[in-house]
């Protein structure tokens, strides 16, 4: 036992100084609990937020990925999770939200997988995990065989794009007075949700641009009416989807926009809150990403709901429904989506 406390570490830093920093001191820190994990045996760091369990067990993905410092691996996590607490309430799930993050210092490896299970286990279902930017569906059923803390049900990205596909579709036929076919989308990210978004908007008739960091995800299209770009975001289009990484909607970037709409699958696309406003002042109707991005959740808790295809397939339609009212609220009453959506979701 004393060998193995040398190279795992499992704490609850919710309330206490860690890596220098105190996690509840973070300007982004609104959360019931923050977990550290580490086994250096199989090269593992991760964290887990939760940010809100009053409606159920916190859900929400695992990302896998590289992070300059400890402070922003801190940073995303927390955001991520507060992110998917508002996501749940706009799918009208019984789940609270929550996120785990594992530092890509070392090698993805099946023994890390496994030990990314004991900590899942250790919450004993205050968290519940599933696919996210690199960790696949096939890593999601791995991990399953040692906790039995994660959705492997489906793969959440065509629920997800499903969903955001709809409410690019209202979102045209309200500020167009139009359908999809001619108008120009421009995609951002050809991952599970991107390039399924790509293929419904293309089949409706739209003109599809999307850019990906793996140029051979975009050079294998055959659809003459999907366009790989070098970057998605100056195209002039009608539509911007962001559907790769977040906080992409900067006081820079958003100088170099073409577009009349912002909808797209990405988690917290704006760097920081006086973006939106900014957006509208330049024109742009900025709809936020926790309003369409929810089908994923709707997908991977079909199951433990009990719901039907028709019934998933409705409620995914809702989803437009719901950004719909927005929309028009916020026309009627002439600011952002964003502010017209008002107290649905948890402050600060």
């Amino acid at each position: 036992m004393k060998e193995k406390s040398l190279i795992m570490i499992y704490k609850d830093i919710t309330h206490t100084i860690f890596s220098d920093i105190q996690t509840s001191s973070h300007s982004d820190f609104n959360h019931e609990k923050v977990f550290y994990y580490e086994d250096a045996k199989v090269g593992l760091k991760s964290l887990i937020a939760v940010h809100d369990t009053t409606k159920g067990p916190g859900i929400g993905g695992c990302r896998y990925k590289p992070y300059r410092s400890y402070a922003e691996g801190l940073t995303d996590v927390l955001r991520l999770s507060k992110s998917m607490t508002e996501k749940n309430i706009a799918a009208n799930i019984p789940f609270g939200g929550g996120k785990a993050i594992i530092f890509s210092e070392n090698r993805k490896s099946k023994k890390m997988l496994e030990s990314f299970a004991n900590f899942l286990n250790l919450l004993d279902g205050m968290y519940i995990s599933a696919q996210d930017i690199g960790i696949s569906h096939e890593d999601i059923k791995f991990i399953r065989k040692f906790t039995p803390y994660v959705f492997d049900n489906v793969d959440p990205g065509p629920y997800t794009a499903k969903g955001i596909f709809y409410s690019i579709e209202a979102a045209i036929k309200f500020y167009y007075q139009s359908d999809l076919v001619g108008r120009k989308i421009s995609i951002q990210g050809a991952g599970s949700v991107g390039l399924k978004l790509a293929y419904h908007l293309s089949n409706s008739g739209a003109i599809v641009y999307i850019q990906d960091i793996d140029t051979k995800k975009v050079q294998s299209i055959t659809s003459k009416n999907i366009i790989p770009v070098k970057n998605a975001l100056i195209e002039e289009c009608d539509l911007f989807a962001p559907c790769a990484v977040g906080g992409i909607l900067n006081d820079l970037s958003i100088n170099e926009l073409k577009c009349k709409i912002i909808a797209g699958g990405a988690n917290n696309q704006l760097s920081n809150k006086t973006i939106d406003t900014k957006l509208y002042h330049l024109g742009i109707n900025y709809i936020p990403d926790v309003l369409i991005n929810s089908g994923g959740v709707i997908g991977l808790t079909k199951d433990y709901l009990n719901k039907n295809d028709l019934e998933i397939e409705n409620d995914l339609v809702a989803i437009a429904d719901r950004a719909l009212e927005y929309m028009k609220i916020a026309k009627k009453e002439s600011k952002t989506v964003l502010d017209a959506m008002g107290g649905l979701f948890f402050k600060g």
